[in-house]
């Protein structure tokens, strides 16, 4: 499993999301006091919302949530009492979404914003869509409470805003528990333990329909406002969100130039300019990208090469099976079996 190159040290979380947890932790009956210690932070650092304090801190909070609630699953716990609104810009982005694929593209471009713990990304698999989250230092016992609690967070905040909200998977990253009845009761869908990354499966048929609470203008406030947070952020590459957008966007057909440089608030000669000072195009992006989900999405034997093709954006399985050989020098067959030869 490829895990985020994000150095530990450096990473920071978002206060209001910290806030969040703090709050959760008071309603299950946890010191608020005592956990803020333990951790190495003050109320002053906590106080403004769009504030960053480091992951390390974070991690330090929930694995003392872990002890002080020991014997129980304290992720499943703490993300059952989180509260939508106090997550700020992007959880209030989540809810005034359109659709739930909007809500996921707000998730996939400022997920930042909530901490830079790990990296959602989405996965098409026949009539299920992964939300994938490889998280940092995913050996620690304290990220499995931080990821747990994220997993059991997203439910409950999209039940109640889709009439048929449900989930099709859970996987996770450590053995199974001893007691399954808590993970069944909150996931309601078949587990996986010992998997590879943690992940949820949702219905690609929901993905256009609107949410209870969808409000376009006020989308475009909190868009704004997250741009601005997004900026204020050490930098992430140009080339990195581009990867990021494309990889979001393929499964939906070509992607457009002149819409992703748009959505990246630059014009199209910007984008290229920029990419170029990276050392890199907009079409060499495209390829690069389409060839790492090929490999990817090939070496799992259930989706066949025209599913794959059209996942990568292509209008004819032809032109993916030309790209495939130009970028490998096998068909997709032949480098579907060389990976089954391997295994």
């Amino acid at each position: 499993m490829r895990t985020p190159s994000v150095d530990p040290r450096h990473a920071s979380v978002s206060a209001s999301l910290t806030q969040a947890v703090l709050h959760a932790a008071s309603r299950l009956g946890l010191d608020r006091a005592g956990l803020l210690a333990a951790s190495g932070l003050d109320t002053s650092q906590l106080d403004n919302p769009d504030a960053r304090i480091p992951l390390l801190a974070q991690q330090q909070l929930w694995a003392t949530i872990e002890q002080q609630l020991g014997g129980v699953e304290a992720g499943l716990l703490i993300g059952a009492a989180l509260a939508p609104g106090q997550f700020s810009v992007l959880g209030y982005l989540l809810q005034s979404s359109p659709t739930l694929s909007a809500a996921l593209q707000a998730v996939q471009r400022y997920q930042r914003l909530a901490g830079e713990g790990g990296e959602f990304s989405l996965q098409p698999e026949g009539e299920c869509l992964w939300l994938v989250y490889r998280a940092v230092q995913p050996e620690q016992a304290a990220t499995r409470t931080r990821v747990l609690a994220l997993m059991a967070f997203w439910q409950s905040l999209m039940t109640p805003l889709l009439a048929d909200f449900h989930l099709l998977g859970a996987r996770f990253m450590h053995a199974a528990p001893d007691d399954l009845d808590r993970y069944t009761q909150v996931f309601n869908c078949s587990l996986q333990f010992a998997a590879s990354d943690y992940a949820i499966g949702l219905p690609q048929a929901l993905l256009e329909q609107p949410l209870a609470q969808a409000n376009l203008p006020l989308q475009k406030l909190l868009r704004e406002h997250a741009e601005a947070l997004l900026a204020r952020l050490p930098s992430e590459s140009l080339s990195a969100r581009v990867v990021s957008l494309l990889s979001a966007q393929l499964s939906q057909g070509e992607p457009d130039r002149s819409q992703l440089a748009q959505t990246l608030h630059l014009s199209e000669r910007t984008l290229q300019r920029r990419l170029a000072d990276e050392g890199s195009s907009y079409q060499q992006l495209l390829n690069d990208t389409r060839r790492q989900l090929a490999e990817r999405y090939l070496r799992d034997a259930q989706l066949a090469a025209t599913e794959i093709a059209l996942l990568l954006g292509y209008s004819e399985p032809s032109v993916f099976f030309r790209a495939f050989r130009q970028w490998t020098g096998l068909t997709p067959g032949e480098y579907r079996a060389s990976q089954q030869a391997q295994e």
